[in-house]
Formats: C-alpha cells, sequence, structure tokens
C-alpha cells in the first residue's frame, strides 16, 4: 500500500481478539454510517473467523475491518470500517479482494452489501465491482435509501476464458462453460423465390410457406431475402408495368449487397457441388446462376438456412452443411410440427405444511399483482414488461404465477418450445425467504426442462436477480454451467442449460453431436463411448479449434444434457415396481384419471426419494438407469410408465431417514415403518431425469418378449444393456410391439 505501510489481513480468532475493543469503540461512534449492531454479533463473528482486521505489516497498527456472515452460497457483508487516517490507500480493496478470494475457494456465488444511498462509499463499492440491484427504505421512518449491491463470483471450478492456456482439460462439470456467442439471437433464414412464390401465388405449399413469415413477423426468427431475389423478379416483369407481386418482395428484408469478386469466387465450387452435370444453356442457364448467387449470398454473410424446394440443392444438403455451415431446407423440414407430447403440466397443487403451493398458467387479470411481486423483489421497473410479455400469435410465452395459499410466492415466463427458436429465455422470480422456495425452484426447473419434444435439443438461459442464490444454485446442480460475458466488465450472472429430452443411444448419437455443436459451439466425440470409456477416461468436450477443455464421467455428462438418459453400450438397468398410491405422489400423470386433491409435496422435486423394504439392495448403484413399473396391487395399471436414473441408494433407520432427505421424500414416521424392516431400517433410493413415456409397456408385453423373469416383477429386477435399451425404445415409440 502507499507510504510504504504494507497491509496484512488478520482472521483467526486468536489473531483479531486483542482488536476487538477498537472495533467495537468504531462500530459505536460510526452508527450512522454503519449501522447498529449489538457488541455480541462481533464477538459471534470473531469466533467463526468472519471479522477480519486490516493491519500494517510492519507495526500491527489497527487500520480497519470487515464484518460478514450470510448463509451459503450467498455472503453478506455486515460492516466495513476504515481509520480515517488510512482512507484512501487501498486497505478496504485489499480487504475486499481478500474476501472475493475467500468467496471462490470455498465456492459461493455472491457478495451483497447494503449501503446507504446517501454515502460517498457508493463510488468504492461500484469500483470494487458491485452492482446496484435495487434500492429498499431504510431506518424507521424509510426516509433514507438503501442501496443493495451486489458482486458474482467466479468460483474457482470455473474457467476463467476458454483463451487461457491450461496444462490439462478440466475434469468436473461445471469446469465447462458455453460458447461466448450471443445466447438469445434470432436464427436468420434466407428465402428461395419459389418458397415466396408459394404463399403470393397460392400454391400447393402456401400454408408451410405462410407459417414461416409469420414466424419472422413475430421475431422468432429473421426471415430475409438475397438482392439477387427482386432481381431475379424483375427479370421477369414486362418493363413499364406495374407489378404488385414485385413491390411487396422489394418489402421484404434484403441481405446487404457484396462485391460481386466475392460472388464469382463462390461460383465455380458452388456450381460445381450443385449442378456438376448440367450444361449452361438458355433459361436453366440463368435459373442455375441464380440459384447459385442465393446460396454465395447466404454463405457469406452465414445465414442460418436457405429455404428452398429447388431438388439439385435440396440433394447436397449435408455436403453445403459441412463444407459453408449452411444448412438447406425446404419449408417441410423447417415446419415439421413438433409434437410435444402432453407428458408435464404447467399446473400442479401440492400439500406442503398445511398449505397448498399451486403453480398453474397465468392470466392478464394477475397482470397488476405480478407486477408489483416483481417491483418488490427488486427487478427493475423497465424489465418487468419484457418479464412478463405474453408474447404474440404464433409465439406466445409460457407463464405461471406460484401462490401458497392465495399469496403469490413466484413467477416464471419462457418461450414456448418453437420449430424454429431453440435458445429459449427464462425468467424465474421466488420469494426465496419462504419454506416453500426450494420445491418451488426445483418444479419450474423441471417443468422447464420437460417443454419439448421428444428428442429435441435446447438451449436454456436462466435470467433472475443476482440476490437469488438458492434459484442459481439449484440451476446449477441441475447442470446449467456459466455463460461467457461478452466483456471482461460484463458480471458472470447469466447460467445456461443445454437440455435434450429421451434417450440417447448409439442410433441419435450423431444427431446430439450436431445439436450440441449449433447450440454451444464446442464439440463432442463423433462415436458414443462405451460405458468403459465412460467410466475410466469420460467424454472429452473440445472447443470449436479442436482443443479439449473439459473431460466429464458419464453422471456429470448426463446431468449435462438432462433430462436425457444415456443408454450407451454395456449400460445396464433395473425395473422397480411402484404402488399406484406411491406413484401418484412421486409422478405426474401416473394415473389417467385427473386427481382432485393435492398431491404430496414430492411431486414438486426434481430429485425424488422411494421408500421400500431392504431387499435386493446391492442392485441399486448411484447412476443406474431405472424404469418404474406401475403394479396391479392398488389399482395399478400394470405398465411401465417411464425411465430415470438413480442418485443415492443406502440403507437407513426409520428415524435416519427425515434430516437427510428432507428436500427428497415426505412419507410421516407411521408410514416408514410399515414398509421397514423388523429392525426398523429401511432401503431409500432417489432419482432424477424422469422422463414418462410417451407409450407404456404392458405387462403382457414384458413377459410375452421375455424381458424379465418368471417372478412376475414381485420385486426389483435387473435388467441387460439390451433389454432396457428396447424397453426404452418402445416407451419412446421407436419399436414396435413384438
Amino acid at each position: 500500500m502507499k507510504h510504504g505501510k504494507k497491509v496484512k489481513i488478520l482472521e483467526t480468532f486468536e489473531q483479531v481478539s486483542p482488536y476487538l475493543e477498537q472495533v467495537l469503540s468504531f462500530a459505536d461512534t460510526n452508527k450512522s454510517a454503519l449501522g447498529f449492531l449489538p457488541n455480541t454479533t462481533f464477538n459471534e463473528q470473531a469466533f467463526r473467523r468472519r471479522l477480519w482486521i486490516a493491519a500494517c505489516e510492519q507495526s500491527d497498527e489497527f487500520l480497519g475491518y470487515l464484518l460478514f456472515g450470510g448463509r451459503f452460497p450467498s455472503i453478506k457483508i455486515f460492516q466495513i470500517f476504515i481509520c480515517p487516517e488510512t482512507r484512501r490507500k487501498g486497505v478496504a480493496s485489499t480487504l475486499v479482494k481478500r474476501l472475493v478470494e475467500f468467496g471462490e475457494t470455498n465456492s459461493y456465488l455472491t457478495i451483497s452489501s447494503r449501503v446507504a444511498a446517501d454515502i460517498a462509499a457508493n463510488t468504492f463499492w461500484e469500483r470494487v465491482g458491485f452492482q446496484l440491484v435495487r434500492q429498499e427504505p431504510g431506518g424507521k421512518a424509510g426516509s433514507r435509501k438503501i442501496n443493495i449491491r451486489v458482486r458474482d463470483l467466479d468460483t474457482p471450478s470455473l474457467l476463467k476464458a476458454m483463451a487461457f492456456e491450461r496444462p490439462l482439460p478440466s475434469t468436473g462439470l461445471q469446469d465447462l462453460r458455453f460458447h461466448p456467442g450471443p445466447i438469445s439471437k434470432s436464427p436468420i433464414y434466407v428465402l428461395d423465390l419459389n418458397v415466396f412464390f408459394d404463399v403470393v401465388k397460392d400454391r400447393l405449399h402456401r400454408t408451410q410457406a405462410a407459417l414461416l413469415i409469420q414466424a419472422g413477423l413475430n421475431h422468432q426468427i429473421r426471415v430475409c431475402v438475397t438482392p439477387e431475389f427482386s432481381e431475379e423478379l424483375e427479370r421477369h416483369t414486362e418493363a413499364g408495368r406495374s407489378d404488385p407481386i414485385l413491390e411487396f418482395a422489394r418489402e421484404i428484408p434484403t441481405l446487404p449487397r457484396i462485391e460481386s469478386a466475392e460472388v464469382e469466387r463462390l461460383l465455380p465450387e458452388l456450381q460445381a457441388l450443385v449442378f456438376p452435370q448440367r450444361l449452361s444453356i438458355g433459361k436453366d442457364a440463368d435459373k442455375m446462376q441464380s440459384d447459385l448467387v442465393h446460396l454465395a449470398y447466404c454463405i457469406h454473410h452465414r445465414a442460418t438456412g436457405f429455404v428452398t424446394r429447388e431438388k439439385a440443392i435440396l440433394s447436397v444438403s449435408d455436403q453445403l452443411e459441412q463444407n459453408y455451415f449452411l444448412e438447406v431446407l425446404s419449408t417441410a423440414d423447417l415446419l415439421q410440427a413438433s409434437e410435444i407430447a402432453d407428458t408435464h403440466s404447467l399446473s400442479v397443487r401440492a400439500a406442503y405444511a398445511q398449505r397448498t403451493v399451486s403453480m398453474a398458467s397465468a392470466s392478464e387479470r394477475e397482470r397488476e399483482e405480478v407486477e408489483q411481486f416483481l417491483l418488490a423483489i427488486g427487478v427493475a421497473p423497465d424489465a418487468v414488461p419484457t418479464v412478463w410479455s405474453p408474447g404474440a400469435s404464433g409465439s406466445l410465452r409460457r407463464r405461471i404465477t406460484i401462490r401458497s395459499g392465495d399469496g403469490l410466492i413466484g413467477i416464471a415466463s419462457w418461450d414456448s418450445a418453437s420449430r424454429f427458436k431453440r435458445d429459449i429465455e427464462l425468467y424465474l422470480y421466488v420469494d426465496e425467504q419462504t419454506a416453500e422456495a426450494e420445491r418451488v425452484i426445483d418444479h419450474v426447473l423441471e417443468t422447464v426442462l420437460r417443454d419439448s419434444g421428444p428428442f429435441e435439443s435446447r438451449t436454456i438461459l436462466l435470467r433472475t436477480s443476482p440476490e437469488q442464490t438458492l434459484t442459481r444454485a439449484t440451476a446449477l446442480q441441475r447442470g446449467f454451467v456459466r455463460s461467457y460475458p461478452h466483456t471482461n466488465k460484463e458480471p458472470l450472472t447469466s447460467l445456461t442449460k443445454f437440455s435434450f429430452r429421451g434417450i440417447i443411444t448409439k442410433d441419435n448419437w450423431r444427431l446430439l453431436v450436431d445439436d450440441f455443436g449449433k447450440l454451444t459451439g464446442l464439440r463432442l466425440p463423433q462415436a458414443l463411448p462405451t460405458l468403459d470409456e465412460f467410466q475410466n477416461t469420460g467424454v472429452t468436450i473440445e472447443n470449436p479449434k479442436g482443443e479439449p477443455i473439459s473431460i466429464l464421467k458419464l453422471f456429470d455428462f448426463e446431468t449435462l444434457v438432462s433430462p436425457a438418459l444415456i443408454l450407451c453400450p454395456k449400460r445396464t438397468g433395473l425395473i422397480v415396481p411402484i404402488r399406484a398410491c406411491f406413484a401418484r405422489d412421486l409422478f405426474e400423470k401416473a394415473h389417467y384419471q385427473m386427481d382432485l386433491f393435492p398431491a404430496r409435496e414430492a411431486i414438486l422435486h426434481v430429485e425424488k426419494a422411494y421408500f421400500r423394504f431392504p431387499r435386493k439392495i446391492k442392485l441399486f448403484e448411484c447412476g443406474l438407469p431405472v424404469l418404474f413399473y406401475l403394479s396391479g396391487k392398488g389399482g395399478g395399471t400394470k405398465e411401465v410408465i417411464g425411465c430415470a436414473r438413480v442418485t443415492y441408494s443406502e440403507v437407513l433407520s426409520v428415524d435416519q431417514v427425515n434430516v437427510p432427505l428432507r428436500r427428497q421424500g415426505v412419507l410421516s414416521r407411521e408410514e416408514l415403518l410399515q414398509i421397514s424392516d423388523p429392525s426398523d431400517n429401511i432401503h431409500v433410493f432417489t432419482f432424477d431425469n424422469f422422463n414418462l413415456f410417451p407409450e407404456r409397456i404392458p405387462f403382457r408385453f414384458l413377459r410375452d418378449s421375455s424381458l424379465i423373469t418368471k417372478a412376475n416383477l414381485v420385486t426389483v429386477e435387473p435388467l441387460s444393456a439390451d433389454h432396457i435399451t428396447r424397453l426404452c425404445k418402445r416407451g419412446f415409440g421407436l419399436e414396435d410391439i413384438a
């Protein structure tokens, strides 16, 4: 520091205790700036190593102190004080820098500070990276405003930047970070003239082409044409004659004109690829030339895709994508209906602590209440319309309100599943002080991950307040990873999730690889690793340059792409019978009938616990795929209803269950005793990544296909890799009944 004094930071109680009297004296005489705290707080925090002293390294002179606390994963600064004679000499910055190091080393997500709006210290907090996120009234009269400032932490398990040199690739899920490009970009599709004519001339493919243009008007995608588009029309329009079609075409957004030399450079190689056998004679030559110019413009401007019905271009679509990263599609390809199986409702009611927690699609009459909730939780007024935007016709947004009893405790909104847009923005704000917050956050994240059709890939960008630490911590556990900031000054608050719903086998691995590359900018191996490769090495993820940046074992990789279930070669599984009464509390739509009463709170959990008599417990291993069979006891339908992944398995006494499994299981002690052994022990396994099968598998199929033993699923049974793959394919409609 300046003037030759070097600062040291004392953190242990033994180091700090000699300075306690000075700390209490300064705190007492500066209540107006620091706020009041009882003396016991300073002593308690000193014992917890949460009171740090800045002292002169040479003379042990007291220079200042930092008092902090909070609950993981958020650190809260209570007070920071620097002696007047040593201010503006870097002491405060040194304390804050050390606190940032402490937070990142211990995997905290944020540091927050409350600063009176009328004091000059706000300049310091801005300088050390604490952003103003909201204001609230302070003091008894509420006349003084308090600034809530937050600094987001970049924990050491996260890559600092993809360009940094690393001796070895990282090996954890949260070491991964997605491509630094803009997350919420609109795909750009360039229209060929034949697609335009389908609409204006009411031809056979008019409906598909019109939907494509409607998507552009709704801002789901960007629809445009090349300069060649209008020029081609002009060549076929009689001179001096008014043509309304041409006038309309001129109003369509057009790609910027490029130098003719660039077009001429691309034309020969494109002609060799698209029209290798054709002679350039007459009208055909003009048409061929025009098609090639369209492609050249698309390639130069890096358009997402070129939409055409020209068979010659469609026939070489794979080569165009491989050589020039340009997708070539017909309107039928792009507009193939996304059949989203109705397996996960937006509405749910669950009993929790003698209250009913409900989530339901929002209506416009709730807008005023929602807006007041968002303002109260710290959302900026100018951001509220974006958070609660309903979307437009053809691209409506999902919006849900979350209530405890009649009180609003959370809201969520996100882009509905679209055939055009696969990068989704999720806004999630929950009152994290409520007892139901954990369950609500779990359920919303699970709902959004399942709000797509089977075998569809998406990326989900989570938008929430920096103060929503529980929300962000839960998202990180569920496979969200950090996004690169666009600038060095941008806070690392964005979390992004790659999501794939369904099963991943060697048959569709290449589909996943292609989608993963397009949506994250990262590369996966071209072949699905075997179980041994996953376990002994892991799957290597590379950056666009082909450099390894992360190696993930099977469990972590499956979490990254969840709710997918990866059925790699040699991966075995289990089939577990479950009674209807328990299935109702664990799975939405386990029954075909609507339930009249609220389900138990377990329906809200993203990771659920199943309790059973301690039998065949050695079959259960962490990470093992599991199928759930709804047994015939108690009115069950005797069919396999879905697949999941085991996350934990252990035999516990009934009295041990409730504390470690509070977030996963909800059975009462009396209910647990009914299914325990004579020593009051019970087997519990937890599971996640549950996928409800669109096509349930009847017991008759299991028996007739010899997929189960003659014990008829009285208890859990192991499944070979071939059998579990076959059953999951059957559940997702990929295999016919034998």
